[in-house]
């Protein structure tokens, strides 16, 4: 438990570099990019590689998100994710999320997250967070690097690249 402790507050604290003290700006700086734009849908798919670092599996996967928000800082959606595992074993989660955009540049998402019954596993109910780090060509298009944490039964840490589309 204190392990998982740790790495909730490691992320949390490289998740968000400017801190809190800078929020005020950063939510002007967004205003003035999304300025008259409110409620946007949004969609964004992921390659991730997920490590279960008790027992030293891992495994590719690919992460989807539907986001509908409600304006330039907070969002809710789904995710869903399916790991590729040896012998055409699938991994199914769902997640249930609340987004926030503390800045521009970075999207938090966190939320209760199910991972469906596989071969001797029952479902699983776990906690998720995870950070996108953002760079937008365009105003309607961005992509980076991901980093998560999905805490219950086992700890599993999540790295990857996203892709995001909003309209």
């Amino acid at each position: 438990m204190i392990r998982l402790i740790v790495w909730s507050c490691l992320l949390f604290l490289t998740a968000t570099p400017k801190g809190y003290a800078q929020e005020e700006h950063a939510h002007q700086e967004v205003t003035e990019e999304h300025a008259g734009r409110t409620a946007v849908y949004e969609i964004i798919t992921s390659g991730i590689y997920a490590y279960i670092p008790e027992s030293g599996h891992g495994a590719f996967g690919t992460e989807f998100h539907f986001t509908y928000w409600m304006n330039h800082v907070w969002g809710a959606g789904l995710g869903y994710t399916v790991l590729y595992l040896e012998e055409n074993e699938n991994i199914h989660q769902l997640a249930f999320l609340g987004s926030y955009n503390p800045v521009s540049w970075l999207t938090i998402n966190a939320g209760p997250n199910l991972t469906f019954p596989h071969g001797h596993r029952d479902l699983i109910v776990s906690g998720y967070v995870e950070t996108e780090f953002n760079y937008r060509p365009k105003e309607w298009v961005h992509f980076g690097p991901v980093l998560g944490i999905n805490a219950g039964k086992e700890l599993e840490l999540v790295v990857g690249f996203h892709l995001g589309f909003e309209f």
